[in-house]
């Protein structure tokens, strides 16, 4: 039984195992269950824990990564001005998928 804990950071990686010089595995902490607020402030129970992990499965891992911090960021997004109007872009790229059989806990 793995207890769940607070993150310091938006997610943390851990096992990792290369399969190939390009693929690897590994295990990936992405929220932690409570009744009380986590680092931004949302609650994630158990009863929801189980409805998102239920999604999980063939789902892709889409990042930011941040060279300077040397560390993955949340979904990003750029605000920029394009020949006089704002446009949104999404600043994220794909870095892998959940293994369909991948065990979920909490």
């Amino acid at each position: 039984m793995i207890n769940s804990i607070p993150l310091d950071k938006p997610i943390e990686v851990l096992n990792i195992t290369s399969i190939n010089p390009l693929i690897s595995k590994c295990d990936i902490k992405v929220c932690y269950v409570s009744d009380e607020p986590n680092r931004n402030n949302t609650i994630i129970t158990k009863e929801m824990g189980k409805k998102l992990a239920a999604s999980l499965p063939g789902s892709p891992i889409v990042g930011h990564y941040n060279k300077e911090d040397n560390d993955f960021e949340e979904h990003n997004r750029l605000l920029e001005f394009v020949d006089g109007k704002l446009t949104l872009t999404r600043d994220t790229k794909p870095y892998g998928f959940c293994d369909i059989h991948a065990p979920v806990w909490f």
